[in-house]
């Protein structure tokens, strides 16, 4: 009877530390992905002008993003991010560190370890999260195929360029590209010039286009009626529609949700005289600045090149001709 005994509080004390065990690797799990959530969070308050992290911005994504998310304590509870452990080691990096210690006031409580004395286990997770720039966007790209500029484009708040649609009987200073066909995303299997190039623009694109694709034909920029409508849609789906401001002050008071900004493929060149061959040598975002105006000969599209935050991949570090960036965990 004594063995027996001995024996079951062994196996006892062994199962009560299993589920310790398994409570704090839970925890553990939890309190990771918080951090991984809200350093990528914080890292797309990106500068529009140089692709810099925005700090303030920043701090406040993260720790809001991180309050969304719980982990163990006692029970579940949100997690709670200190504004001092948000640092910033690199310009284009956030650094995240999420707590449950007593220091904080929030340690991990055990369930069966009190038996021995151990009350409480102090648990810590860090995330770096990283902008970098992208030369392969995968969602959200329009058809509209802008001249690569040598040194690139005005960020700077008050800086315009007209995407002319027509100009009397000339075709627009852009071309519509032809990208490769997707079946994702809610332009899948669509057809006809018409409805997918309206979903094109209205939606976006939801493959990959990698820098260097070639298409072997694309569209001259004259399709006004098509071209102007879904610019117009797109437009009044954005729910800050003021006209007299810049990104950086749309970005600023918060009052949009990105509807107005469209990213669109850089080219070598293209004849506006016909189809031909292009090839896609970088990427840019274009905000919207007004509505298409009205009127043939002055059918345009008014807006401000900006860096810009989208889904994709990168390929090559560095590369040159791109506004476009993405999010990555970095060690």
């Amino acid at each position: 009877m004594i063995y027996v005994a001995l024996f079951l509080l062994s196996s006892l004390w062994f199962v009560s530390l299993a589920i310790d065990m398994g409570k704090l690797t839970v925890t553990k799990n939890e309190l990771q992905r918080a951090a991984d959530a809200a350093a990528l969070a914080g890292a797309s308050a990106m500068d529009p002008d140089d692709g810099t992290i925005i700090q303030d911005s920043a701090r406040v994504l993260a720790t809001y993003v991180g309050s969304q998310n719980t982990a163990l304590r006692e029970t579940s509870e949100p997690v709670v991010i200190n504004p001092a452990d948000i640092t910033f080691p690199e310009s284009n990096i956030i650094k995240v560190t999420v707590h449950r210690d007593e220091a904080n006031g929030n340690a991990m409580t055990t369930i069966f370890a009190r038996s021995i004395g151990i009350n409480t286990l102090n648990m810590t997770a860090v995330a770096k999260a990283k902008v970098i720039p992208t030369n392969k966007p995968c969602e959200k790209l329009a058809p509209f195929g802008i001249i690569n500029q040598p040194g690139g484009y005005d960020t700077s708040c008050g800086s315009k360029y007209m995407l002319k649609i027509s100009q009397g009987n000339t075709q627009g200073n852009f071309q519509l590209v032809d990208l490769p066909p997707c079946n994702q995303g809610p332009c899948a299997g669509l057809t006809g010039i018409s409805q997918q190039l309206t979903c094109y623009i209205e939606t976006g694109y939801s493959c990959c286009v990698e820098e260097g694709y070639a298409s072997t034909s694309s569209e001259p920029g004259n399709k006004v009626g098509i071209i102007s409508k879904a610019v117009k849609d797109r437009f009044e789906q954005d729910t800050d529609q003021r006209t007299n401001i810049c990104y950086q002050k749309y970005l600023a008071d918060g009052k949009g949700n990105g509807r107005r900004v469209i990213p669109c493929p850089l080219i070598d060149s293209f004849d506006v005289n016909g189809k031909k061959t292009i090839k896609v040598v970088g990427f840019a975002a274009f905000f919207l600045l007004d509505k298409t105006a009205k009127g043939g000969q002055g059918n345009f599209v008014e807006g401000q090149f900006i860096n810009y935050v989208i889904p994709g991949e990168i390929t090559e570090e560095d590369p040159p001709n791109t506004m476009l960036y993405t999010l990555r965990l970095v060690p």
